[in-house]
């Protein structure tokens, strides 16, 4: 809920601003405490049709994503497939069919919200074996 309310008070925040109005009074009418360069800042990336997106991303600090939708599609398909391949294997598919270097904590985490996860097996325990 709170993505969303920071979200519309930074898009009238930007809109006030675009129509002539000082940084303080946007900032005041849209309820959002940030500083002048903030401010600033998130109507110069609006402007720029590159870094708009950034400017709504939220907790992300302006990163974007890397595991896009077409990718997590790719992955629940190949992970649901072959619930054991290794999340090293999926990292090494993932860098020579899209180009994207991701790590195995990310993909593994992905994996667990697809509900695709590798299941960790083990190593069976000896007779004389102890933890």
């Amino acid at each position: 809920m709170k993505d969303r309310l920071d979200r519309a008070a930074r898009l009238q925040l930007i809109g006030r601003m675009f129509a002539g109005q000082s940084w303080q009074t946007a900032v005041a009418q849209s309820q959002l405490n940030i500083s002048r360069s903030t401010a600033y800042r998130l109507v110069q990336r609006a402007r720029d049709e590159d870094k708009a997106p950034l400017v709504f991303l939220d907790d992300r600090h302006g990163h974007p994503y890397k595991l896009t939708e077409p990718m997590q599609i790719w992955i629940n398909e190949l992970c649901s497939e072959n619930r054991q391949i290794p999340s090293s294997r999926v990292q090494s598919e993932l860098k020579s069919r899209f180009g994207v270097a991701v790590s195995v904590s990310q993909i593994n985490r992905v994996r667990a919200t697809l509900g695709v996860s590798n299941q960790w097996r083990g190593r069976a325990q000896g007779p004389g074996e102890k933890n």
